[in-house]
């Protein structure tokens, strides 16, 4: 039989090349633990944490808690893990009941081995006697780990120095909270390369040292940290060695410090960034934010303003409500506009990329001509009006003389006046753009006059 082919050929090309986006509406927290042995837990509620074996007073556990708490919040959240040679588990109770521990690693071959190991209490059982029991039972698994028993405390260390292992509880037990040698820098880079969904940082450790550390990395790769501190210099004007301080110093605009009198046991800036975070970027000011189950500091305006000239942050009452005040990031700028700035570098980057692969027509590629060039700005031009559709650049306005003031201007060349070389190299340059900011109202100057006439 003959083909039909040789009648009527048809050819239908997919252009259909989706590229994958950099969120900027995911949060990592960071924080020493063994509760995996990826660098990167997944969780959807806090209490998954607690279910694992982590103690409610784990500051990685707070960091999370406060973030589910807030109205709105995220619907996931990143755990970043720090590498730990050393875990304890405290027997909290003795009873005939079961206690297990259920190590995971990874072989030589880098895939995951499970073990559990069980002891079961007698009714003359002490917590310690326990606890000597389940050291008997971990050493007897293959896990590459050496436990010990002080007391109700079973410690287990790593045998070779450097290698994950995890643990999950069951029984009347609880993993202490766990600490860590590895910097904020390597365990950041690690928990990026296996999983670098995320775009804001939080750490569960409010060492100086860290957030310092940590401030550094995410300058370098387009991550957004947000800190809190209890540094009470932070609030003196006359101070200038404090926490805040050292970060305006360094100019750093991806670091937004919060000032927080309880800071060790509430994440003030795990939670706003939670809230802040539902919104798409440029919807949102970081000001005047209601937050849920976080103590407001009663601040005098003098160490209110001490902060603001630092370029810190605050969480303060106002007669019968608290909100957050200032909204910037170390060096100054609004954080809103920086998350805003890296979404849409991200998604003109996506949109003309896109363009140039999902070529449509008859042509296998954008020609180097006018209508090439207008592919490009007008793949530009899609991204600026969803910038304009979410709220971080303004609407077309008029002035007070009636004239349009349009909301971003596209410029590229044409491409007779483009020179040799850049059409020989297939090199597109001289494309700009200039968007004017929607900003944010966050406070209200209103005079006003009393008379018996107008």
């Amino acid at each position: 039989m003959a083909n039909l082919d040789r009648i009527v050929n048809v050819q239908i090309s997919l252009n259909t090349t989706a590229i994958k986006e950099q969120s900027f509406s995911d949060l990592l927290v960071l924080g020493a633990h063994t509760l995996s042995v990826n660098r990167v837990l997944v969780v959807t509620q806090a209490d998954e944490l607690i279910e694992l074996g982590m103690s409610a007073a784990d500051p990685l556990y707070m960091a999370v808690r406060d973030s589910f708490k807030q109205i709105p919040t995220l619907n996931r959240m990143y755990v970043g893990r720090q590498q730990v040679d050393e875990a304890a588990i405290t027997v909290t109770a003795a009873a005939e009941a079961a206690y297990s521990v259920t190590l995971t690693w990874r072989d030589a071959q880098g895939a995951v081995q499970t073990a559990t190991a069980v002891y079961t209490g007698l009714a003359a059982d002490t917590p310690a006697a326990i606890a000597t029991g389940l050291v008997g039972a971990i050493n007897a698994t293959a896990a590459p780990v050496t436990a010990t028993a002080t007391a109700a405390v079973v410690s287990i260390d790593a045998d070779v120095a450097g290698a994950a292992f995890g643990l999950s509880v069951a029984g009347n037990l609880t993993i202490n909270a766990a600490t860590s040698t590895e910097t904020p820098t390597e365990a950041l880079t690690e928990c990026r390369a296996e999983n670098g969904d995320w775009y804001g940082v939080v750490l569960a450790s409010r060492a100086e040292a860290d957030i310092l550390d940590a401030a550094e990395w995410v300058e370098a790769n387009q991550k957004l940290q947000f800190v809190g501190s209890a540094d009470p210099g932070i609030i003196d004007a006359a101070l200038s060695t404090d926490l805040a301080s050292k970060l305006k110093a360094k100019n750093y605009f991806r670091t937004a410090c919060w000032y927080h009198a309880l800071a060790a046991s509430e994440w003030l800036e795990s939670a706003v960034a939670a809230n802040r975070f539902t919104f798409y970027p440029g919807a949102e000011t970081w000001a005047n934010v209601k937050l849920a189950g976080i103590t407001a500091d009663n601040l005098r305006e003098g160490q209110a303003q001490a902060a603001f000239n630092k370029n810190a942050n605050t969480f303060e009452p106002f007669r019968n409500f608290a909100i957050t005040q200032g909204g910037k990031v170390a060096a100054g700028e609004w954080i809103d506009v920086i998350r805003f700035r890296d979404w849409l570098a991200e998604q003109i980057k996506i949109a003309v990329a896109s363009a140039l692969i999902n070529v449509k027509g008859q042509l296998g590629k954008v020609p180097y001509t006018d209508g090439g060039i207008q592919i490009v700005t007008n793949a530009m031009r899609g991204v600026l009006d969803l910038g304009v559709a979410r709220g971080g650049i303004a609407p077309e306005e008029v002035d007070e003389d009636g004239r349009k003031i349009p909301s971003y201007t596209v410029s590229a060349p044409l491409s007779a006046n483009v020179p040799f070389n850049d059409k020989a190299n297939r090199i597109l340059r001289d494309v700009s753009f200039t968007a004017r900011l929607a900003g944010a109202i966050h406070a209200v100057e209103i005079k006003g006059n009393l008379t018996y006439e107008l």
